[in-house]
């Protein structure tokens, strides 16, 4: 058991050889007696990874926000609501990944956002890259119709186009394909 008086090396030592859940009920126990700003925001991180490790990626973003919110240096702020929308990004919830991705932008100056934006895209390129990998067309279709709406390059825009009318053929969506087919 995890007591609020406990460093990051005891806190590792105690959850070494536990299972992922047990962990889970310790560090979210833990969080909840309110130790010292640091320690809980590595608590929040290392409840991340746990989430991470289980694919329960809308609890680990919530972790990341909650280790953003705990966050002294900016720069960290800014990363833990980057990784939380890409948790977002991964559990379907765009809208809940825009708000995180306006939170890491709040203070940042233009080439950073920028930046920020466009890892942003192409995270989500990616997560629609495994989705099709993994065999998941219908959560690739979700990713891509959403990746086609947002302000992205011409060139990209085809792209996405052409994957998604091969995935709409695919799942025998013969509306959204024609219809998709028709735009210029």
């Amino acid at each position: 058991m995890l007591s609020r008086g406990m460093k990051k090396y005891e806190i590792e030592d105690a959850l070494a050889d536990k299972d992922d859940f047990v962990q889970i009920d310790y560090l979210t126990k833990y969080i909840k007696e309110q130790p010292p700003i640091d320690m809980r925001k590595y608590a929040n991180l290392r409840l991340a990874r746990v989430y991470l490790n289980r694919a329960m990626f809308v609890d680990a973003a919530k972790s990341f926000r909650n280790a953003a919110i705990n966050s002294v240096v900016f720069k960290e702020q800014q990363e833990n609501c980057m990784k939380e929308a890409k948790c977002y990004i991964r559990a379907l919830k765009f809208e809940d990944a825009g708000s995180a991705l306006k939170k890491a932008f709040a203070e940042a100056n233009q080439d950073k956002r920028n930046e920020m934006y466009k890892d942003f895209l192409n995270y989500y390129k990616k997560v629609g890259e495994d989705f099709e990998k993994a065999g998941l067309p219908g959560k690739s279709t979700k990713l891509y119709e959403k990746l086609i709406r947002m302000k992205i390059t011409d060139k990209d825009k085809a792209q996405v186009k052409e994957k998604l009318l091969a995935l709409y053929e695919k799942l025998g969506k013969t509306k959204e394909y024609n219809f998709l087919k028709s735009m210029n």
